[in-house]
């Protein structure tokens, strides 16, 4: 991925010349300046009509998408561009292209202003927002520059025609579900009861105790550390510690996560950290964003009193929506109207 490395500290170099004279560019400079190089480095061939096709219509009623990327003759990857300082937050265009990605068959999709790419998983079952997988900034420290070329090299020819970002995909969906049970093994009495039986002497208390002390918890797999998987050869990963959990080595990917942001930092703050250190006291009340009859009250660092009923954060969540899986960070109200994210990402 020499090329696509070079490419991202050019474009970089672009996007600061571009903020520091406060030029604007519409568009179809965004495609041309920003978004092309990026596809071309990622190994598509931009001249083969077979291959990439511009303002493409799956069906001639359907609004155009501004690139459809083909493999073995049929739309792999949807890539819709705006110009370079609009935000991609907007539901409407995000609807429309999935909306028509999932009438095409397309499982994959990007949402650019050039500045960010958001890959989404087209038919994950939850709401719009929540099919974010991936996201890269190409405007991020130069230190970071690996980091982005980990991620989008997902989104090359190659990569795509191997699956690879369908496996990463996989152990994410797989690790956010085991993850959702670590956030309540302490409360699992026969869990507890099984290892204190394992142990000598030790009481229920104590084997509880030390669950919470241990942070037990579950990463989503880091981009570079599934890359080095998938590549078979070792290759360094800058790794960020959080201050409460020095002893776990291990990173979620960016969704990135980011959304998926930062694709390889250790993972963020837990809300059991948050009520520990004072951040998120007991008997505030959340909401859903959005959903204002979704009230509920926190019981403690794990769990929330919802409807007379008292469970975990995600459960609350996925009953107040109606939703399969949540992220809950992402949707989780503060009374003052910040979200559960921002509050965590203020006490890193």
């Amino acid at each position: 991925m020499t090329k696509l490395d070079g490419v991202i500290k050019g474009a970089r170099e672009r996007l600061r010349e571009y903020q520091d004279r406060r030029v604007r560019l519409t568009e179809s400079d965004t495609i041309r300046v920003l978004v092309l190089p990026v596809l071309d480095a990622l190994g598509w061939d931009l001249q083969d009509v077979e291959e990439v096709r511009s303002e493409y219509r799956h069906a001639s009623a359907d609004n155009p998408v501004d690139y459809a990327l083909f493999l073995h003759g049929s739309p792999a990857l949807f890539v819709e561009a705006k110009a370079l300082g609009v935000s991609l937050d907007d539901r409407k265009p995000l609807l429309q292209t999935l909306n028509y990605a999932n009438a095409a068959g397309v499982d994959w999709c990007v949402l650019t202003n050039g500045a960010e790419w958001r890959i989404y998983k087209v038919h994950a079952p939850v709401a719009a927002e929540e099919k974010l997988f991936l996201t890269a900034k190409l405007d991020q420290a130069e230190a970071e520059t690996g980091l982005i070329t980990s991620t989008l090299s997902l989104l090359s020819k190659d990569r795509m025609r191997a699956r690879a970002i369908d496996a990463l995909w996989s152990e994410w969906r797989v690790d956010r579900a085991v993850e959702r049970v670590f956030d309540t093994i302490t409360d699992d009495d026969a869990f507890i009861r099984l290892i204190a039986k394992r142990t000598d002497g030790l009481t229920l208390g104590d084997v509880r105790a030390s669950l919470k002390r241990s942070g037990l918890r579950s990463f989503y797999p880091a981009v570079d550390a599934f890359m080095v998987r998938l590549d078979g050869q070792p290759k360094p990963v800058a790794m960020t510690v959080p201050k409460a959990d020095a002893a776990v080595a291990a990173t979620p990917p960016l969704l990135l996560v980011a959304p998926l942001t930062g694709a390889g930092r250790a993972s963020l703050m837990k809300t059991g950290e948050m009520v520990e250190l004072g951040l998120l006291a007991v008997g505030t009340v959340l909401t859903i964003k959005d959903r204002p009859d979704s009230a509920a009250r926190v019981v403690d660092g794990k769990r929330v009193e919802f409807r007379g009923e008292v469970i975990s954060f995600n459960d609350w969540g996925c009953r107040a929506t109606g939703w399969t899986a949540i992220q809950i960070y992402k949707w989780a109200v503060l009374p003052d109207g910040r979200l559960l994210e921002t509050l965590r990402e203020e006490g890193e």
